[in-house]
């Protein structure tokens, strides 16, 4: 990444926690580094894993180790990623992108997202199973759910600015309980619906968002999109396979 004042400086930040991995993890990092390798790429990770045969296979990449306490379930990774001291650990950059091993980019437009500014950028994401995997011919109904529910930006392909995200979690430390649940849920719904940290993080609309990355119904999201594919994509194979199976090898 060239060195340019009028650049952001963003590094991607990939969560793994065990040495073994799927055919589509395996794709899916390939992805990563073919598309995004030239950014700084951290892999976090327990402190006793080790992920050498990773690095050999990218020497690129840092590595960068929590205590194995984070990684011991879904819970435990929400805590990690709702600590000041998180955030703190990437000081050195002011955007993050925390790419899980679900996640799929198809081009990069890195430097264009950051350069929108906002605090944080997700998959617009329902929690209603009905819309899962909504057909093509669904786009009207996902686009009104979406526009008459509180949604959650998806964090597990998410773009984070680091100041705002240690000074959001200062402020709502200090005057509302320890955050227990999905940690997305704490940086976009927690965020609109607690009137005063409305004011400490710049959201985008489901519209914008959607051209960061389709996570549920990708059909219907597509028809809304008129057919152009975002930035990346979460939960591939979890959200109508079928669908992405056009875009997606994972035998590439």
């Amino acid at each position: 990444m060239k060195s340019n004042r009028d650049t952001p400086s963003v590094a991607i930040v990939i969560p793994i926690y065990q040495a073994t991995f799927s055919d589509a993890e395996r794709a899916s990092l390939k992805q990563c580094m073919q598309v995004l390798g030239h950014y700084p790429v951290k892999i976090v990770k327990p402190r006793s894993l080790d992920l050498g045969e990773i690095k050999s296979q990218y020497p690129s990449v840092d590595l960068v180790s929590f205590d194995d306490s984070y990684f011991t379930g879904t819970d435990a990774y929400n805590r990690l990623m709702v600590s000041p001291e998180f955030y703190r650990s990437f000081l050195p950059y002011r955007y993050i992108l925390i790419y899980q091993l679900d996640a799929f980019v198809f081009r990069d437009e890195l430097l264009e997202w950051c350069r929108k500014d906002y605090d944080y950028v997700g998959a617009p994401s329902l929690h209603q199973e009905e819309y899962d995997a909504l057909p093509a011919a669904a786009q009207t109904t996902y686009a009104g759910a979406l526009t008459k529910n509180r949604f959650v930006l998806n964090g597990g392909l998410s773009l984070r600015k680091i100041p705002a995200f240690i000074r959001y979690l200062k402020i709502y430390n200090r005057f509302y309980p320890a955050w227990v649940g999905n940690e997305d849920m704490l940086f976009s719904q927690e965020a609109t619906r607690l009137i005063p940290m409305k004011l400490f993080l710049r959201l985008p609309s489901w519209q914008e968002a959607l051209q960061f990355s389709f996570e549920k119904s990708p059909a219907a999201t597509f028809e809304i999109t008129g057919h152009k594919l975002p930035f990346a994509c979460h939960a591939w194979e979890r959200y109508d396979p079928e669908f992405w199976s056009q875009f997606i090898d994972t035998q590439a």
